[in-house]
């Protein structure tokens, strides 16, 4: 037979067993992130134009975006794009495009 205080560490060890599972899945079920309209709106225009996935695509985009609204150019936004992803100048203009079509209307030039 148990005693009162074995039953009571097992139902303990339990409770902080099952608590410490319940932190462990908590972050699996809040991923993925759901994307806005304005990010299925980029992707559409950029999937199969651009090489990467879309985690990759969306990475290049907000990339852009933050040059343009650094004032850095929409030619140092496509060159630095080409460079860093190994695209075409034509694949990083069409990013770039599509993210300040999208992503960053607001961005200077």
């Amino acid at each position: 037979m148990f005693t009162r205080a074995q039953i009571g560490q097992v139902v303990a060890a339990a409770v902080v067993g099952g608590g410490l599972l319940g932190l462990a899945v908590a972050p699996a079920g809040a991923w993925p992130i759901p994307l806005t309209a304005v990010e299925n709106d980029f992707l559409n225009a950029t999937r199969g134009n651009f090489p990467g996935n879309d985690d990759q695509l969306l990475l290049a985009g907000k990339q852009a975006c933050r040059m343009l609204y650094t004032g850095q150019g929409v030619q140092a936004a496509i060159d630095s794009t080409a460079a860093t992803y190994g695209a075409s100048p034509q694949q990083a203009g069409g990013l770039v495009g599509a993210a300040r079509n999208t992503m960053c209307t607001q961005a200077p030039g």
